[in-house]
């Protein structure tokens, strides 16, 4: 019977103890560790290392340079300033190549991108070749380029690129028929940008490549089959024999 009083009783400090506890984390006049609307605790000193190693968080790694005996060490340019922290340098040991790698492959994004970006300026321009020489009038390869920027350049690369004349008047009347032309393909609310740019012919137009191809076809000799060595000589001789 003592037994099982001893326990009673065990059993029924276990549940006041517990029905104060909650009373008092409630209320907020006890809050424990475990409770997650509890206050952190962090002493004075605590905060004053989390700020010195969050203010140092972003010095490079590695060696630093400084003065002895009048001579840099090391000789180039090197970060200078105290040593970095043991956390610092464990953390960056463990985590590389980050974050080079994330710079790495932004300047290689970056550099495509560029090149990407030159080789549709270079494909949507509109060369000397494209327009007629004397009234600056789209020819029929320029009506046909005009075409294919609007069928096959990407919505973010799609302007047409003039190349500029020998004078503003002819810059300005080749935008104007480019326009035109776009307009009469698709409409006047859909006309991309058409743009004036500084520029020389990439290649040689298809008709200045076709005379060329042409006449180096006329030009070509005749072949002139020879008889085989000897095959002449050895003939006559049999039929002379006979």
């Amino acid at each position: 019977m003592l037994i099982r009083g001893s326990r009673c009783w065990s059993l029924f400090g276990l549940l006041a103890l517990s029905t104060l506890v909650s009373s008092s984390v409630e209320a907020g006049i006890f809050p424990f560790p475990w409770h997650r609307n509890a206050p952190p605790r962090m002493t004075q000193r605590r905060a004053e290392r989390e700020a010195e190693y969050t203010e140092r968080a972003c010095e490079p790694i590695g060696s630093k340079q400084f003065t002895k005996h009048g001579k840099q060490w090391p000789p180039y340019a090197r970060p200078t300033g105290p040593a970095n922290l043991p956390s610092h340098l464990y953390h960056a040991a463990h985590y590389w190549p980050y974050p080079y790698t994330c710079e790495d492959r932004e300047y290689v994004r970056t550099l495509s991108s560029a090149q990407v970006s030159n080789g549709w300026v270079t494909m949507t321009t509109l060369y000397d070749y494209h327009f007629e020489s004397d009234t600056h009038q789209l020819n029929p390869a320029g009506r046909m380029q005009v075409r294919w920027i609007l069928e096959n350049a990407p919505v973010r690369h799609r302007y047409i690129f003039v190349q500029a004349a020998v004078d503003q008047a002819g810059s300005e009347s080749r935008v104007a028929t480019a326009r035109n032309e776009a307009i009469a393909l698709i409409g006047d609310e859909q006309v991309p940008p058409v743009l004036i740019r500084v520029a020389s012919p990439v290649g040689r137009p298809a008709e200045e490549i076709d005379t060329v191809r042409r006449l180096e076809r006329e030009s070509t000799l005749k072949p002139r089959i020879t008889p085989p060595v000897g095959g002449g000589t050895s003939g006559s001789s049999s039929s002379s024999s006979k």
